[in-house]
């Protein structure tokens, strides 16, 4: 019995040492680039976004669903940014209103992939909205990187 329990112990100790060197994720944002579509009135963010790591990141769950549960971003915005953007509301999270994006689902170990999100931007009343302005602090920001649900690296833009 107490070999089994041993036994036990050390294979629980292998499973949650190999998981920790599983969760070694080391990704890095190469280039961002930031696009304001004024008739849409559009915020929009082109990413580059490197694997340093040894392992692939994205699409790894394995769960009932058809749906690929896969490497995705979002953007939080600093106070700074907040102000001039549409906020999601009813949330616990600091969301800007998404009207699209696109990302690669998953990167290799060594491997860099292209990915977009795009945010409205608010109506100021009869002030005209300043671009030049939220341009300049689109990068009043946190990258948000999700594996699924997960976070997985969060990169503040500002640095």
């Amino acid at each position: 019995m107490k070999r089994l329990l041993l036994l036990l112990i050390m294979c629980f100790a292998l499973v949650t040492l190999v998981g920790l060197d599983s969760n070694d994720i080391n990704l890095k944002v190469t280039d961002v680039e930031i696009t304001i579509i004024k008739p849409e009135r559009v915020l929009r963010y082109d990413f580059k976004i490197k694997n340093l790591g040894k392992s692939r990141v994205g699409g790894n769950e394995d769960y009932p669903g058809h749906h690929q549960l896969a490497l995705n971003i979002a953007v939080r915005p600093n106070s700074s940014l907040a102000d001039h953007m549409e906020m999601v509301q009813d949330t616990k999270y600091k969301k800007m209103v998404h009207r699209g994006g696109g990302e690669r689902g998953f990167l290799e170990p060594g491997e860099e992939g292209q990915f977009h999100a795009e945010y409205q931007i608010k109506i100021k009343g009869k002030k005209d909205t300043d671009f030049k302005e939220i341009k300049e602090t689109a990068l009043d920001a946190t990258l948000i990187i999700m594996d699924g649900v997960k976070v997985v690296a969060e990169i503040p833009l500002n640095k």
